[in-house]
């Protein structure tokens, strides 16, 4: 079973303890969070239907739990299993720590994630997907994920990069994240 480092709402070190334990009692616990980016585009994962939280939602391109032996940095691993992308450590920016919750009966998410960007041209043949974990992953115009983050659009188009199918989304299709953290995230992209 998965343990996590658990903080209180300061950032300071507390203990560890299960996975489990921590999302039913709400306790603050590190992830690493990861968006792929480019000149023009963020780039967007839609999680398995496999998945237990969440399925078939929006999400961050690449992110997870940062167990209780390992550093932010190796965090980086989430990456290279969901996406099957080789990490360029040199395109990798750290762009600080965003507090987030999620609350859901018997659920509380409360994360300290270390944000990202993973700055690069990217093709989909360079993309090897964890089925169980990522269905699909798609790419939205940057400005427009801005808007659609800090409440100026209803929903945005975004483009699977394997089939090139397009779709509207707007906030309900992504992981329930805070209104905070969205537009946290935000300024991080107009960075």
């Amino acid at each position: 079973m998965e343990r996590l480092k658990v903080f209180d709402e300061n950032y300071t070190y507390l203990r560890d303890e299960h996975r489990d334990r921590v999302h039913r009692d709400g306790l603050w616990h590190e992830t690493f969070h990861c968006w792929l980016v480019d000149d023009q585009f963020l780039y967007i994962q839609k999680r398995s239907d496999m998945k237990r939280d969440f399925p078939g939602q929006f999400d961050i391109t690449a992110a997870g739990h940062i167990l209780s032996t390992e550093s932010v940095a190796d965090g980086i691993r989430e990456v290279e299993e969901e996406l099957g992308i080789v990490v360029d450590l040199t395109k990798l920016h750290s762009k600080g720590v965003v507090q987030n919750s999620i609350k859901l009966p018997n659920f509380i998410d409360r994360e300290f994630s270390n944000v990202f960007l993973y700055d690069s041209a990217f093709v989909a043949s360079e993309f090897s997907l964890q089925h169980e974990e990522v269905e699909s992953v798609h790419v939205v115009e940057r400005k427009a994920l801005i808007d659609l983050f800090v409440n100026e659009v209803m929903t945005v188009k975004c483009v699977n990069i394997f089939d090139g199918a397009q779709s509207e989304i707007g906030l309900m299709d992504f992981v329930p994240h805070e209104r905070k953290y969205f537009e946290q995230v935000a300024q991080i992209f107009k960075g």
